[in-house]
């Protein structure tokens, strides 16, 4: 519990300071769960597909999390205190006896399947922010043991969540860089390219992109979403769009599709799109640039393939070189004499590509670079 105000400072302090450092969430909504006298803190985003893209929650078995996207724990209609997070206002907190009563506890299928067989029968929320298609909730969980929130715990709880909704908001307007850092390394290279977010809204775009929107070519951009002029190819554009941003949190989903548009005007070839995948990082609660919407035949595939690997995976100059001449097959000997430093120096930097990409083998590089 909250001994004094020094004690509720560092709570709040721990807040701001996770919306610089991704890693402090964890620990910033412990401090929440010992201010209220709850087991565990949570941090979550459901989407309006009900999805769950970040269920942060502490002190909590692992098969918590398994167990709430199998039972539905996103859908206002399976959980009820997601559909009063939904209806209420923002920063209005409630609980338990605001939104259902014991007997209709008793009864409903979340409560007794769920909720009551992780011993978290009982919960104090409030509704962070709301962005198109995204809610952001905290909540103190309790068990059985520890009981409903008392008047002064929840107290405690409302006089926190304000800070942890700016820094939320923080997060998310840090976030909202990334866009114009994607499409700033395609401007330096010549490239059309569009960065989309999760909702498919273009968050920016090269010099290259704008004058494709205006070459005729049919491709538009309507209430701040790609569009192609033939039904067939703009139903075949949106679809490649929200796999790719689904394919940000579900591995199994292949991380590039192309569309080719053949609606364009005169004698002009087809518009060849490639639509890419964004790694997810963790600890993201805006939308994010997700997906990259990539113009073939205005550059060589070689410089294309380049450019979509450094934003896709933050490499610096350097490390997107070294990737590209390991798709070739080229050895680090081979590579350190191209590039005229130390074979150690490259081994080095392959060791920091494999990472950032997420493969422990150069062949396993090879494979995932091929599907750019």
């Amino acid at each position: 519990m909250i001994t004094n105000n020094e004690h509720l400072l560092t709570v709040t302090d721990a807040f701001h300071a996770a919306a610089f450092d991704r890693g402090g969430w964890h620990e910033a909504l412990d401090g929440l769960a010992k201010a209220t006298g709850s087991q565990s803190g949570e941090l979550i985003c459901i989407g309006d597909d009900m999805s769950v893209p970040i269920n942060i929650v502490t002190d909590i078995d692992p098969g918590f999390h398994p167990a709430f996207i199998e039972c539905g724990g996103g859908d206002p209609r399976v959980n009820p205190r997601v559909a009063a997070g939904m209806r209420a206002p923002l920063l209005k907190v409630v609980a338990e006896s605001d939104f259902i009563t014991p007997d209709e506890c008793d009864r409903h299928p979340h409560y007794q399947e769920f909720a009551r067989a992780w011993d978290v029968p009982y919960i104090c929320l409030a509704t962070l922010d709301r962005t198109p298609g995204m809610l952001v909730g905290l909540a103190a969980l309790r068990n059985h043991r520890q009981g409903h929130i008392t008047p002064q715990q929840r107290e405690v709880f409302a006089s926190i969540a304000p800070h942890v909704r700016a820094a939320v908001r923080t997060h998310e307007m840090l976030e909202d860089n990334g866009a114009s850092i994607v499409a700033g390394a395609m401007e330096a290279l010549s490239i059309p390219v569009f960065v989309c977010d999760r909702a498919g809204v273009v968050r920016a775009h090269s010099p290259e992109a704008e004058s494709l929107l205006s070459a005729g070519r049919g491709l538009l951009m309507k209430e701040g979403r790609l569009h192609a002029q033939g039904l067939v190819e703009n139903r075949a554009l949106a679809d490649a769009i929200a796999a790719a941003a689904l394919g940000c949190t579900k591995p199994e989903v292949p991380m590039l599709r192309t569309v080719v548009m053949h609606s364009g005007r005169g004698t002009a070839p087809p518009l060849v799109l490639d639509v890419v995948a964004l790694p997810r990082r963790d600890y993201e609660f805006s939308f994010a640039p997700r997906v990259l919407v990539v113009a073939r035949g205005m550059r060589g595939t070689s410089g294309r393939r380049a450019a979509i690997v450094q934003a896709a995976y933050a490499l610096t100059a350097a490390e997107t070189d070294i990737a590209m001449q390991l798709t070739k097959g080229r050895t680090a000997e081979a590579i350190a004499a191209s590039r005229n430093v130390a074979t150690g120096t490259v081994r080095a930097q392959i060791k920091a590509v494999l990472a950032k990409i997420g493969v422990s083998r150069q062949i396993e590089l090879v494979a995932r670079l091929g599907e750019l």
